[in-house]
């Protein structure tokens, strides 16, 4: 499944919002032009997210955010990985500014496979060579390839 997911992966080598919620919607943009949901669903995502973010940030630490949400629109998982050099601000647990986002959007129905998802993203958060090999990654290329490095070995 996490191969799917990553070969499916929109991927944004340097946002250009320059805040959480021009973020947020960057992330949708990148993930609705997938495909996997209309534009209808893409507002209705980013409701959420700015609710989910609201009730507490999704900033991880060490310059990490994981955005996050299930909803009934979607019918299978989503990722999107993006970057942002200067940093946004992101309310994050160790206050610094987020660099490198991975947008989830899972069906409803999949609670588990959004939870291996999460827990895989956790992995590649905590990992400080990933975090350092993606930041300086020249293009989309090389950061689907170090996204399939990273993958689980089955």
């Amino acid at each position: 499944m996490i191969g799917q997911l990553v070969d499916s992966a929109a991927l944004v080598a340097e946002l250009v919002a320059t805040n959480k919620d021009g973020a947020l919607k960057e992330l949708l943009a990148a993930a609705q032009a997938l495909g996997v949901f209309g534009a209808k669903v893409q507002k209705g995502l980013h409701k959420r997210m700015l609710d989910r973010e609201a009730m507490g940030s999704t900033g991880l630490g060490n310059g990490v955010a994981v955005p996050h949400v299930k909803s009934e629109g979607v019918d299978r998982v989503v990722l999107v990985l993006a970057r942002s050099r200067k940093g946004i601000e992101w309310h994050a647990i160790d206050g610094r500014p987020v660099h490198i986002l991975f947008l989830l959007v899972s069906p409803a129905d999949e609670p588990e496979l959004h939870l291996q998802c999460l827990r895989w993203i956790a992995t590649l958060a905590r990992n400080a060579d990933f975090r350092r090999f993606l930041l300086d990654a020249k293009d989309q290329g090389a950061m689907r390839d170090l996204l399939r490095e990273m993958q689980p070995k089955v």
